[in-house]
């Protein structure tokens, strides 16, 4: 957070197009350095859930020309997008747990609930007793 382009935008929530990265101060050459790539252009927002931000998307190096608004009003689409699949993803996942907590819930509630055929059998063969001390406490 807070390094690089992306880091900016993850702190800032701008978008932000630059035309020449290794004019900018803020972009960080290091990962251009380990991996021999190099960095021309770059268009970076952020992904937004319920007005929080949850991530950073980048297109880098535009085949032709610079970034342009329109790049950017698409790419601001996509993100969106990004940011209602990371949502539902999210909620699906909290679903899929609550689904799993009840399960494991009913099968403890189950087995505490059941007897086997002996257990069955001592209980009849004791009866029903007519009062039981202390139930009521």
């Amino acid at each position: 957070m807070g390094t690089g382009i992306a880091g900016l935008v993850a702190t800032s929530g701008q978008i932000l197009n630059i035309h020449d990265a290794y004019k900018d101060e803020r972009f960080n050459r290091g990962v251009d350095q380990v991996t021999g790539y190099v960095t021309k252009s770059i268009l970076c927002m952020p992904v937004f859930i319920r007005s929080t931000i949850i991530g950073v998307v980048q297109m880098v190096n535009k085949r032709r020309g610079l970034f342009t608004k329109d790049d950017e009003d698409a790419f601001e689409m996509f993100a969106v997008y990004c940011g209602l699949a990371l949502h539902h993803a999210k909620l699906y996942d909290k679903i899929r747990r609550s689904e799993q907590k009840y399960r494991v819930a009913l099968d403890v509630l189950s087995y505490h609930n059941s007897c086997s055929e002996d257990e069955f059998e001592t209980a009849r063969a004791m009866g029903v007793p007519k009062s039981i001390p202390g139930l009521d406490e």
